[in-house]
């Protein structure tokens, strides 16, 4: 399988984030789902989600930037830990048993990492 670099600019904010992630999905809800894989959960393809709302300002680079991020701090599975923020998003791991593995929110955006599906 080829690699494939995803090159995102550095975005600066002094908005931290706060609340919990859910940590479930509404797998019917609106969403674009990013063709591009990133490096994800146990070094593995992964693909990211952006579900649609009505503020909601990130496109699949973004998405997939955040969630690499978030990644990159927890490359294994774990579940009941505090959140980790990036930027004004924060993270976590999905409930078990859900096509989403982690889920990133902020009071306008919704994200979610999932593994190809064949």
């Amino acid at each position: 399988m080829p690699s494939i670099t995803i090159k995102t600019k550095a975005v600066t904010t002094t908005e931290k984030a706060t609340g919990l992630p859910p940590t479930t999905v509404d797998e019917s809800l609106p969403s674009q789902y990013c063709e591009t894989t990133f490096e994800g959960a146990l070094g593995k393809p992964m693909h990211a989600v952006v579900v649609e709302t009505p503020g909601g300002v990130l496109g699949c680079e973004e998405a997939a930037a955040v969630l690499f991020d978030y990644y990159v701090e927890r490359p294994e599975p774990e579940f009941g830990l505090e959140p980790v923020h990036i930027g004004p998003l924060a993270c976590n791991q999905a409930d078990e048993g859900q096509l989403p593995q982690v889920i990133c929110a902020d009071a306008d955006n919704l994200i979610y990492s999932m593994w190809p599906q064949t």
